[in-house]
């Protein structure tokens, strides 16, 4: 490249960056601005060594080591322990669609696992992390330091007593401690990170026996225990002096606060730490009450992102328990409806559609312990002892998997049949209208009537509402076709974010927001919840968004559905309250697994399981199928972070205004037994970290 192209690239980045902080600025309120500039002042004098925590102070006389909160259950499945850990030092760490190899045993901590890209080790406040070039896309980078796949390591260690796997860990922790020095690097750009590796860090510290491990057993043990606790000082500071308030206060801030609050508690060793300790459980306890709707929804309105937040506060509430810290009533009960959320958006097999932004992300997780979200379940129902919960799980029937939290064993009520889990979480944002809910032959319908995300800036939201998912049996026909990325591939970012990638309407070829950058909508949607009624044969919901009221010529988009359960029959009207005309894009978009059959405005949608007819009603327009066209892109499907495949997606185009009624009949039809296929093995989601 020429010196003049290169010019006009570090221009261009330049610019975007202008813009895209010109747009965040737009999302923020009066009351953020301090909050802002204390920070630029903050890092500003902490590049220069002012007030930071590069002077670690001197631990009390008799530092309490924190009780375990996590431990083997009495009969662990030590091959599946093994074999993961063995997996990890053979064939390297898996990072999304790559693998990173172990060489001599330790990662380049500073490399890009995609890329290969070293980072340097700049200030770290000072790092534009959402910028970075060189094709660098930092979420790799983070999910290697998270250190979530050191457990498996720490396992195989507490089950088997091997030395190799301990020589590991400690080989891993220095290495990491030269390559990361406090305040230096991508590694300390971001306090949510410090979060999930100080609870990483703790599960790893019990499981290979605390203080008194033999990992610090001789004189360099020591140096290596010295230098890791100054380290877990250096974490729970920098995320309390980073806490990530108003407009980035989502599951940031909470991982944030569960990280300290599980450190301060697992090395309570510093005077100090005791009062962050406790603002950390006092935002803990805000956050869960602002950041769950009263029905449980997260109010990201991102499925992953309501596991995610719940893993944080699992981590916190087990560790408090296990030194007696515990929540208040309040902050537990909301956590238990969270749950019962969960488990009612779960379909027969333990999938849960990728709602909003999926990134496979997981802050902690165990081998052999199975799918994240279903593990997730039995710790809450080992907490709370829901019999919903208990039910759910029961009917999901999975194969046997470890616990290892110490949570007090609930005891399972008997005789469970289908769980009578609510349907309805109006509050949060979903509707789920379906037949036989919770067993092998559930019609599931998800009716989307939610808010576009959380807390201005909507950043792991997308553009869906109104949106609605089929599924049958366990097998997916209309979908939620995922995420895929974040920073690689912006067109793809925001197709994946936007309303043509749901199935919505999209009018006048835009948005029902305004995009403004990976993490940012410019503008928040409403949407209103107008009826809701079930007469145990039919169940029919209709609401209302109003994000194209920002329109020349203001529209409402209404959508009515209506279930037959009798007939399997989902009837969809679509009206438009405006005075003009306007382009209308309705997008159907199919599990990849089907196939379709048809043309115009009638098809057909099959897989082994039963077929999926639909019928469009609408004068004037035109149907078409597209499946993985790149530009502009539509036709794709990411059921995992960095990976896609083409998918069908029914596109049907025409004009509408104030008179016009869409009308969609979509006629589910199941397979007759005997040609049906065998039933699927559950499977769980997919793990970032390879603990599956």
């Amino acid at each position: 490249m020429e010196w003049r192209d290169q010019v006009m690239v570090q221009v261009d980045s330049k610019l975007s960056r202008l813009r895209w902080l010109a747009r965040r600025l737009s999302r923020i309120s009066p009351a953020e601005v301090p909050y802002r500039v204390a920070g630029v002042l903050r890092g500003a004098a902490q590049a220069r060594g002012w007030f930071d925590a590069s002077v670690v102070p001197p631990m009390r006389a008799t530092p309490v080591w924190g009780e375990p909160w996590v431990a083997a259950p009495a009969a662990p499945d030590v091959a599946a322990v093994l074999a993961a850990a063995d997996s990890l030092i053979r064939d390297g760490v898996p990072v999304f669609d790559v693998r990173v190899a172990l060489a001599d045993g330790v990662p380049a901590w500073n490399t890009d696992p995609r890329t290969g890209c070293q980072v340097g080790l700049a200030f770290g406040l000072g790092i534009d992390f959402r910028h970075m070039g060189a094709d660098i896309d930092v979420k790799y980078l983070w999910e290697l330091n998270r250190h979530v796949w050191w457990v498996p390591l720490a396992q195989a260690y507490h089950v088997s007593g091997e030395a190799h796997y301990l020589r590991l860990l400690g080989r891993l922790l220095a290495s990491w401690l030269d390559a990361c020095p406090y305040g230096r690097g991508v590694n300390w750009a971001s306090p949510v990170e410090h979060g999930i590796r100080l609870i990483n860090w703790s599960i790893v510290w019990h499981l290979i026996g605390g203080a008194a491990s033999p990992l610090f057993a001789d004189a360099d043990g020591a140096r290596l225990r010295a230098r890791w606790l100054d380290s877990v000082y250096q974490h729970i500071r920098f995320a309390s002096d980073n806490y990530s308030f108003h407009s980035s206060s989502d599951n940031h801030l909470i991982g944030e606060a569960a990280g300290l609050f599980v450190a301060a508690h697992t090395w309570d060793a510093w005077d100090a730490v005791r009062p962050l300790r406790a603002r950390a459980k006092r935002i803990l306890e805000q956050e869960i009450v602002k950041q769950f709707a009263p029905d449980g929804v997260n109010l990201e309105q991102a499925m992953c992102y309501h596991k995610f937040s719940l893993e944080f506060l699992a981590a916190a509430a087990l560790a408090g328990a296990a030194a007696g810290d515990h929540f208040s009533a309040a902050a537990m009960a909301r956590m238990e409806r969270a749950l019962v959320f969960l488990a009612a958006m779960l379909d027969c097999r333990g999938h849960v559609a990728p709602i909003g932004d999926a990134d496979d992300g997981l802050v902690f997780g165990f081998a052999g312990a199975g799918s994240p979200y279903l593990a997730l379940l039995r710790l809450g129902q080992r907490l709370f002892a829901t019999p919903a919960l208990g039910a759910k799980l029961a009917a999901l029937a999975p194969a046997p998997a470890d616990d290892w939290t110490l949570a007090a064993p609930a005891a399972v009520p008997a005789a469970l049949t289908a769980p009578q889990l609510p349907t309805a979480f109006a509050q949060g944002g979903y509707l789920i209208l379906g037949r036989d809910l919770h067993t092998g032959h559930e019609l599931r319908v998800t009716f989307d009537v939610g808010a576009l995300g959380y807390n201005k800036i909507s950043g792991h939201g997308h553009a869906d509402s109104l949106a609605v998912l089929l599924s049958a049996g366990g097998d997916d026909f209309l979908i939620d076709p995922g995420t895929f990325c974040y920073n690689a591939a912006p067109a793809l970012r925001h197709y994946f974010r936007g309303t043509s990638a749901h199935n919505t309407a999209c009018l006048d070829h835009t948005d029902q927001s305004v995009y403004g950058g990976s993490f940012l909508w410019l503008r928040d949607i409403v949407t209103t919840l107008h009826a809701h009624h079930d007469d145990g044969r039919h169940v029919s919901a209709e609401a209302s968004h109003d994000g194209y009221l920002r329109l020349s010529d203001p529209v409402r988009h209404r959508r009515r559905v209506t279930l037959d359960r009798d007939s399997g029959e989902l009837v969809v009207e679509d009206r438009f309250e405006c005075r003009q005309a306007h382009h209308c894009a309705l997008h159907w978009h199919f599990a990849p697994q089907c196939a379709l059959e048809g043309s115009a405005l009638a098809w057909t949608a099959s897989r082994a399981s039963g077929q999926l007819a639909v019928s469009v009603l609408a004068p004037g327009f035109t149907g078409e199928l597209v499946r993985g066209r790149e530009a502009p892109p539509l036709g794709w499907v990411s059921d995992r972070f960095y990976q896609r495949q083409p998918g069908p997606v029914l596109c049907l185009r025409g004009m509408v205004d104030g008179q016009t009624v869409i009308i969609t009949r979509l006629a589910y039809r199941a397979t007759p037994p005997a040609a049906a296929r065998p039933a699927a093995v559950l499977q769980g989601a997919p793990c970032a970290s390879g603990l599956n």
